[in-house]
């Protein structure tokens, strides 16, 4: 007799993502087969696949067409979300905290050099501002908050900026130096509650304003011929910034003799 002919009863059943197969011999002996470990009750596959579709930034809904089109089972979004909260969420945090530590103790007796940005646009439900280490490029601390907590995202950039920066120095951090975008909401901020902090625009924000006015200027008819030159004022700007030294004068001398490059008079 075959191996298949010794088989009285099979049973297949799924659980999420694992495949469970219970069979019963002719001589009334069991076998359990199971696709992936457990970990005390818990699919190992369920828990991972949880994790994973958090960690590159996706969300459910792409995930179950994505294993049907294989032929897999998958876990329900009730499941995903349950196993996020009690097990994935967790750790992140925990993870997180042990970093944002060793980060700070790192950096305690530095002037920190930092850079301030949010990732809301006008029409954005939640805002998440980060503040960076520029010298490193490690982000320090974040803060996230829904707009309507605010008002308005200009109000929402204003407030988790200065959560974020509250957060930092009371870790007993030096705070020397802060770039952020042009909003005045965020200039008004430093200079009122955080005077101790050299406040300065970044470079990319600044760039980019620069661009958009040029752009709409160079529509009227009485000044076309200032589109062409959009990108190299923009291109001049950088290279301003990057040789000044950090000497506020030099940038602004080297910044207003764009003008004599783009009349072609050079001395």
């Amino acid at each position: 007799m075959s191996r298949m002919e010794e088989i009285k009863k099979s049973n297949n059943s799924t659980y999420g993502s694992m495949l469970r197969i219970d069979i019963t011999c002719i001589d009334g002996h069991t076998l359990l087969w199971q696709s992936q470990p457990l970990l005390g009750r818990l699919p190992a596959g369920n828990l991972l696949l949880t994790a994973a579709i958090l960690f590159c930034g996706g969300t459910y809904s792409t995930f179950p067409q994505f294993a049907a089109f294989l032929g897999l089972d998958f876990i329900s979004e009730t499941t995903l979300h349950n196993l996020q909260g009690k097990y994935v969420y967790p750790v992140v945090h925990k993870t997180w905290q042990a970093h944002q530590a060793s980060l700070f103790e790192m950096f305690k007796d530095q002037p920190l050099v930092l850079g301030g940005d949010d990732s809301a646009g006008y029409s954005a439900k939640y805002c998440c501002y980060s503040l960076l280490e520029v010298l490193s490029n490690l982000i320090l601390d974040f803060n996230l908050r829904q707009v309507t907590e605010s008002g308005s995202s200009v109000a929402v950039e204003r407030d988790v900026c200065e959560a974020v920066l509250q957060s930092v120095a009371s870790k007993g951090l030096r705070l020397s130096c802060l770039a952020t975008d042009c909003h005045t909401a965020s200039t008004a901020l430093v200079r009122k509650k955080f005077p101790d902090i050299k406040h300065q625009f970044d470079v990319w924000h600044v760039g980019k304003s620069i661009s958009k006015k040029l752009a709409a200027k160079g529509k009227l008819k009485e000044v076309v011929d200032l589109s062409p030159w959009t990108r190299s004022i923009v291109n001049h700007l950088w290279w301003a910034s990057k040789t000044c030294d950090g000497n506020p004068e030099i940038l602004i001398e080297k910044w207003n003799s764009v003008v004599h490059h783009i009349v072609d008079k050079h001395h």
